[in-house]
């Protein structure tokens, strides 16, 4: 969140992280305004030492212990680096409640996310490397989801069409533009979710070949650290998926086409053995479209976060709805050509 709208007192959380955690005494706690699914935070101790806080509100479709444990796994069974783990509690947990949200704990990484530095062309053949590397882990782990090609945000987007119609938001000017805009897109949302649909029918009965993903590795979640080294944060998402699941980030950023045919030939010279589909890829692009319309939508028709929080969310779902069609097949057009 860009605004600390949590409701949470912070000295009540200082003292839940002290009681929990074996880092000493905190000496101060700050709000940062970074990441759009929770409340973030930067705390230093008695020992000199700085940590990452994560805040985030339960939510129905992830299961934050089995993902988190499988960071771990990663970073310190399969010793990979460049993924940023939580800190265990003294119970030896990933994550733990403190009301109504999750609550979990990292080293802090100095260093600038590669969006803040819009060096995005200069660390790609990095990037395609890393997650090369990352898709080969033979990982087994029964709990983690599996992709399904279903869509979970058309029950939140059919209620968020309904709230449109339904409410008076003449009080709010966010919420008034946001309801009119689902109801001038009503046909072509519903077209979209229909498409949607008929996808998962057709892709349920093909075996595309599933590997471990992070799910949301955009250059907001790739940290530039000491030395030029990459990190990759925010593993909330991972789960057993195609690769073209975290692939299709790189294809443009901010609407701005990337060199997808570098990324991508640096990629495959590292994991030669991938098959990219270009139709699972268009699947992913449509589904994360759907994704920010349901997130977004629902923080201004549903939730009351604010004025700020309000003109944030209106802002970031501008790129989304309208569903950009003719932006999609422009990324898609860029695959054929890079393949």
């Amino acid at each position: 969140m860009k605004f600390d709208n949590s409701g949470m007192n912070l000295e009540v959380l200082t003292q839940f992280i002290e009681d929990n955690y074996q880092i000493g005494s905190i000496c101060s706690i700050n709000f940062i305004p970074k990441g759009e699914d929770g409340y973030c935070y930067s705390i230093n101790t008695n020992r000199y030492h700085h940590y990452f806080v994560k805040a985030q509100k339960s939510n129905n479709h992830l299961d934050f212990f089995h993902s988190l444990r499988t960071v771990s796994d990663l970073r310190y069974k399969y010793n990979k680096d460049y993924v940023v783990a939580p800190i265990k509690t003294s119970q030896q947990k990933s994550i733990v409640p403190f009301d109504n949200m999750w609550i979990s704990l990292y080293p802090f990484i100095q260093g600038t996310s590669l969006y803040e530095t819009s060096e995005f062309t200069r660390h790609l053949e990095h990037i395609a490397k890393t997650l090369a590397d990352f898709h080969s882990v033979s990982i087994h782990n029964d709990q983690l989801p599996k992709e399904t090609f279903q869509n979970p945000f058309e029950k939140i987007i059919l209620h968020l069409l309904n709230v449109a119609e339904k409410q008076d938001f003449s009080s709010n000017l966010c919420k008034q533009k946001t309801a009119s805009l689902f109801i001038k897109e009503r046909k072509d949302i519903e077209v979209t979710l229909e498409k949607m649909r008929t996808v998962q029918t057709q892709f349920s009965k093909k075996n595309y070949k599933q590997t471990i993903t992070h799910g949301d590795p955009n250059f907001s979640n790739i940290l530039r650290g000491p030395n030029q080294k990459l990190y990759f944060i925010d593993w909330g998402e991972i789960a057993f998926a195609p690769v073209e699941r975290d692939l299709m980030f790189f294809l443009e950023v901010d609407g701005k086409p990337l060199d997808f045919g570098q990324f991508i030939s640096t990629y495959l010279k590292n994991r030669p053995e991938t098959i990219i589909h270009p139709e699972i890829v268009e699947f992913y692009l449509y589904r994360w479209c759907l994704q920010e319309i349901a997130d977004y939508g629902y923080r201004l028709l549903v939730e009351n976060n604010g004025v700020e929080e309000d003109e944030h969310s209106w802002k970031e779902l501008q790129p989304y709805l309208p569903i950009p069609h003719l932006s999609i097949q422009d990324r898609m057009n860029n695959i054929v050509t890079s393949l």
